[in-house]
């Protein structure tokens, strides 16, 4: 399927365009070049002849020039609003990515905790588990990404919040891919 919001499928588009713009101007100067050459010349000497080419072809150059001016300005305007268009586009879908991701991220630390939690439930039988959910999930994030910082390995920072080993590697897999994409953009 074609991504309709990538610059190379839009910048596709404006090459036909301009293609066809193009083959349009040929075409029309061609039709203006037949329809002077169409018209009697007024009598004149064959000394003139030359003179009198030239002017036509000065004239007829001028015209189309003169007709193709405020097309070719357009073409350019429209142009820079496209590239301004995409590059919004592009800001707008990184937010949403970064955006998307981190909901991700939190979502993925809440099922951990979750299965640990019900684990932890099974093997104790019923017992009563102490309330873990006072601590937020942003939290947890920047306590894992703030130990992982100071070169704590993935056991020492799982063993210290008393969280599995697999959500630390995922923060910090997140952490690492974020980085990368910013690093890139």
């Amino acid at each position: 399927m074609i991504d309709i919001f990538s610059i190379e499928f839009w910048m596709g588009i404006l090459f036909f365009v301009n293609f066809f713009l193009i083959i349009f101007l040929f075409v029309f100067v061609k039709k203006i070049n037949r329809l002077n050459l169409g018209e009697a010349p007024p009598p004149h000497t064959h000394e003139d002849d030359g003179q009198v080419a030239a002017g036509q072809a000065g004239r007829s150059a001028g015209d189309i020039i003169r007709l193709l001016e405020p097309l070719v300005q357009e073409s350019r305007n429209a142009a820079i609003s496209f590239d301004q268009q995409i590059t919004e586009k592009k800001r707008v879908l990184k937010e949403l990515n970064t955006a998307l991701d981190s909901r991700i991220i939190s979502l993925n630390l809440v099922l951990s905790r979750a299965e640990t939690l019900k684990t932890k439930l099974e093997e104790r039988q019923g017992q009563f588990i102490p309330d873990t959910s006072s601590y937020a999930v942003l939290d947890h994030q920047n306590q894992i990404i703030g130990m992982y910082n100071q070169n704590l390995d993935i056991n020492a920072i799982a063993d210290r919040l008393a969280i599995p080993k697999g959500e630390v590697q995922l923060v910090i897999d997140l952490k690492k891919k974020f980085m990368a994409m910013e690093k890139k953009g």
